[in-house]
C-alpha cells in the first residue's frame, strides 16, 4: 500500500547519542523571518523579502530526566522521525537538525499529574548557507 502522507507520533528522537523516550510532541520550525522596506510616502511596504532563517526545533517528553541533562549550549544533531499514520513503508518522515544548540529545558508538573519537560533547540549553518534543517521521506 502506498503512504498514507499523514503523521502520527514521534519515534527516534534524539540529541546526539542521547535518547528522548516518551515523545508527546515535537515542533520543527524552519524559522523563517521577513523584513520589509517601505520610504518615501509609502504608506505600505514596498519589498518583502526573507533575509534570515533561524530554524528550530522543540520536543516535550514525560521522561524529564532524559532532556533535563542536557545543557544549554550543548551542541548536536537533533534527529526526529513523524511515523506514517498507517505503518507503511516510506511514509514516515525523517527530520535532521544539525548543529542543534540546546537553548533552554524547562520542566513542570501539576498536582496529581504527569510531569512534563520541554527542551528548545535552535542550529546554525557551518558556512553561512546550507540550511542545517533537512528532512526525508523514509
Amino acid at each position: 500500500m502506498p503512504a498514507s502522507k499523514i503523521q502520527a507520533n514521534w519515534t527516534a528522537v534524539a540529541h546526539g547519542s542521547n535518547q528522548i523516550t516518551r515523545v508527546s510532541s515535537v515542533t520543527i520550525s524552519q524559522g523563517g523571518t521577513l523584513a520589509t522596506y517601505s520610504a518615501d510616502g509609502d504608506r505600505f511596504p514596498t519589498v518583502v523579502v526573507n533575509l534570515m532563517n533561524k530554524p528550530k526545533a522543540t520536543v516535550t517528553t514525560a521522561d524529564t530526566a532524559s532532556v533535563m541533562g542536557h545543557n544549554p549550549g550543548t551542541t548536536a544533531n537533533f534527529t526526529a522521525t513523524h511515523k506514517d499514520a498507517k505503518g507503511q513503508a516510506g511514509g514516515d518522515i525523517l527530520y535532521v537538525l544539525s548543529n542543534a544548540v540546546v537553548e533552554n529545558v524547562d520542566t513542570s508538573g501539576d498536582h496529581g499529574q504527569f510531569g512534563t519537560a520541554t527542551m528548545s533547540l535552535l542550529a546554525y549553518s557551518s558556512d553561512g548557507t546550507t540550511n542545517p534543517l533537512s528532512f526525508t521521506r523514509a
